[in-house]
């Protein structure tokens, strides 16, 4: 029997969104099925466009790109089955329909030509707007996009640190910010790594300013930044307290600046109305924050004479309990903390001279350091994924310049629908900007963007979600956009969702605040109904145990599966750290999983050992190799008879010391013979180096060792995947041009297990 789903609460934003004349953001959280939504969507644009190309759907991963195709494809086929009995179910069927109906009017026959559907990832469609207008963009031929641009942003910065020699105004910045930096190099590398990983951020506000024209643009931002915060920390304090504050904030700042005491609080002293959102005002917001919270950012519990309230009677106990009670009235307000812990940390909303110069060095060498970056990428034939936004908007041109490229796109395009908006960048906000540019209400042109603020997980991306805030406020360009909210679950069941409900709102900010990308809680609404026993439970613990945690974990996981024999289990965790204990322990149970960038292949014991018998044989002076052969556990040498081997000849390859009797008579006897066996297990495959495959060659000579016997059960299945990916990388014999060996083996290193990111499955 089939489960029976409740009615959605949210279906008249659900239908609203499917009227393909108006544009919509729609925060969809997890589980509220926006997947279906976007493919609903489509297919009600499907059935009135004249062709397919004039929808344009951008997801941000293959994977997510691939999926909305394929079900796309499959609701179009469902359409020629007898209609489904779920309501929600019948609404994609009736509009698959009329789709095909269309398809059929116009002749596009998308079944068989499923690539006339624009679903595209937004890199892919950043790229293919570089490469169509290459001389525009700039990049020629089109670079490869890498998703780890550190080391070139690194060899950029190098090259920027060159200039502290040079002469002008960009080695003085070079050197003053080295100063600075106490003349550490390495801190002025990473703080120009660290921009460049930002530049969409800052480099269309440095390219045309100059001076005093940078330094207001740069405090005009800082001071827009300072006010908001004291806005919202206005807005927490009821009138009451702010009323209350300044006869409290001037009798404690009047005790403090008469003793000459170095606090905040004394900025209260003679003021006779409490502190507005304005900047200059932020030294008395500081003494509230000061006179409120405790060091670690609680409210006080009590009062001393360290703010302001000396002990004695009469007045002095008087304003003590009067302190205390208001206290005891900010204790109902659990926002007023967080935001006062903010407010404590602001900067001054203008720059003193000496700050200003440091800020004018790094002003005057980032747009250096963004030029570095471009001739790297244009050497290397690698670029990132920000250079591939910016470059692709300016194949584009501007809204009142536009190229012929988005001339072309503005009359073939009519519908943008992106996926996952929160996660955004500038650069490519910038790209949908300009894509919209002169999209107006009512002219037949329509965005839909769907998106949660509360899963925006791509910040290494440089998303912004206040980007999200942003246009479901103003809209994009001059195009307005229907805010939509769903609120329907249909991933989890009753228990869990009302737990989450209850649980999460203290964990997110209060109200939303777009400059900081603040977003509160949207609360879900369960549509399955809920399971016997308790959805969640919670085990706490005193102090930390790693060990005794993976022993639960352990335990955990075999009672589920003895509860839900056809079921999987998940284990998430904070940070991989705290893995170091439970992988092992589930590998001792006998307890398979599944795992990607957290049990790495690199990591595991009999691969390290399996690697360095590789970099050893293919390449006999590589020592670091050679010492970690001759210590693994097919050979074990001593670190004493390590050292008698080869301690005083840093200059001679260890092979050759191998075969050097006098060197070998050093040795403690059972050294000496380890060391024959080694030598005679591997002088074959050092002498058929380039006769045999890269895999015969290593699994020959790490079988000659018995280096299986060495391994359990898991270590063996570790050592065939090494192998495994040897041949894949084979060449000849060998990792051919032998320069690339470092490279061949960092992607041995890299192999994680298949599984899904940041999660562990246990099979």
């Amino acid at each position: 029997m089939s489960e029976t789903l409740r009615p959605l609460s949210d279906a008249p934003s659900r239908q609203r969104a499917l009227d393909p004349r108006e544009s919509f953001i729609v925060q969809a959280p997890a589980g509220s099925g926006k997947t279906e939504l976007l493919i609903q969507r489509i297919l009600a644009l499907l059935s009135r466009v004249e062709r397919p190309e004039e929808i344009l759907a951008i997801t941000f991963t293959r994977k997510a790109a691939g999926e909305m195709r394929a079900r796309l494809l499959q609701a179009l086929e469902g359409a020629r089955a007898p209609e489904p009995e779920q309501a929600h179910a019948r609404t994609t069927w009736h509009l698959a329909a009329a789709a095909l109906e269309n398809d059929g009017r116009r002749g596009w026959d998308l079944l068989q030509n499923p690539a006339r559907l624009g679903v595209q990832t937004i890199d892919g469609f950043c790229a293919s707007l570089a490469r169509r207008l290459p001389w525009v963009s700039r990049f020629g031929a089109h670079p490869a996009v890498t998703e780890d641009a550190w080391p070139l942003y690194r060899q950029a910065a190098d090259k920027v640190l060159a200039l502290v020699e040079a002469r002008g105004a960009e080695g003085d910045a070079a050197r003053l910010l080295l100063a600075h930096l106490d003349n550490r190099l390495e801190l002025l590398r990473d703080l120009l790594v660290g921009m460049l990983a930002r530049r969409d951020q800052w480099l269309r506000h440095l390219v045309g300013n100059a001076g005093e024209e940078e330094r207001r643009n740069l405090e005009g931002a800082l001071r827009s930044l300072v006010e908001s915060v004291l806005a919202d920390a206005r807005k927490a304090l009821p009138p009451g307290v702010r009323a209350e504050l300044v006869s409290l904030g001037d009798y404690a700042g009047g005790n403090l600046a008469a003793e000459g005491a170095q606090s905040p609080v004394a900025a209260l002293a003679g003021r006779r109305t409490f502190p507005e959102a304005a900047a200059q005002d932020l030294p008395a917001w500081q003494g509230v924050a000061e006179l409120l919270l405790t060091k670690a950012g609680e409210l006080r519990k009590g009062v001393t004479k360290a703010i302001g309230f000396p002990a004695g009677p009469g007045a002095s106990a008087a304003m003590k309990g009067r302190m205390t009670a208001l206290l005891d009235s900010l204790a109902g307000l659990p926002e007023v903390p967080g935001i006062l812990s903010e407010v404590r940390i602001l900067p001054a909303a203008l720059y003193d001279e000496s700050q200003w110069r440091v800020l004018q060095a790094l002003v005057t060498l980032l747009p250096r350091a963004a030029a570095e970056l471009w001739l790297v990428f244009r050497e290397r034939g690698e670029a990132d994924f920000i250079e591939v936004a910016r470059r692709s908007s300016q194949a584009l041109g501007e809204a009142d310049r536009p190229t012929d490229l988005l001339l072309a796109l503005d009359s073939r395009i009519n519908h943008i629908l992106v996926d996952e908006f929160q996660d955004t960048s500038w650069g490519q906000y910038g790209l949908l900007e300009r894509l919209a540019a002169g999209w107006e209400a009512g002219d037949g042109r329509t965005l839909f963007l769907v998106g949660d603020p509360m899963q925006s997980i791509y910040r290494f991306r440089e998303a912004e979600v206040g980007l999200y805030l942003r246009s479901r406020r103003r809209g994009l360009g001059f195009l307005p956009l229907a805010p939509l909210t769903l609120s329907a679950n249909f991933r989890s069941q009753e228990g869990i969702v009302d737990w989450v409900n209850a649980s999460f709102p203290s964990l997110f900010p209060a109200a939303e605040d777009e400059g900081r990308g603040a977003v509160p809680y949207a609360p879900s609404e369960p549509v399955r109904p809920p399971l016997s026993g308790e959805a969640v439970t919670v085990s706490l613990r005193c102090g930390r145990d790693d060990r005794e945690e993976a022993a639960e974990v352990v335990n955990r996981v075999r009672q589920a599966q003895n509860e839900h024999p056809e079921g999987n289990c998940a284990v998430l965790v904070r940070s991989r750290s705290h893995l170091l204990e439970i992988l092992p322990a589930l590998r001792a149970a006998g307890l398979s999983y599944r795992a990607q960038e957290i049990d790495p292949l690199a990591d595991r014991p009999a691969a390290q050992d399996l690697v360095a018998l590789t970099r050893a044989l293919l390449h006999p002076a590589d020592r670091i190799a050679w010492l970690a052969v001759l210590r693994a556990p097919w050979c074990g040498l001593t670190l004493d008879d390590l050292h008698l081997l080869c301690g005083d000849s840093p200059d001679r390859a260890i092979p050759a010391l191998l075969r050097d009797p006098e060197r070998l008579a050093r040795l403690s006897p059972e050294g000496q013979g380890r060391c024959r066996r080694l030598l005679g297990a591997l002088e074959p495959a050092l002498a058929g180096r380039g006769q045999q495959g890269l895999r015969a060659l290593v699994e020959g000579a790490w079988l000659t060792l018995g280096g299986p016997a060495c391994l359990e059960a898991d270590g063996l299945e570790d050592a065939r995947r090494l192998l495994a990916l040897l041949e894949k990388l084979d060449c000849g014999g060998d990792l051919d041009p032998f320069e690339s060996l470092a490279e061949g083996l960092a992607a041995l290193f890299a192999a994680p297990d298949a599984g899904a990111d940041g999660t562990l499955q246990v099979m």
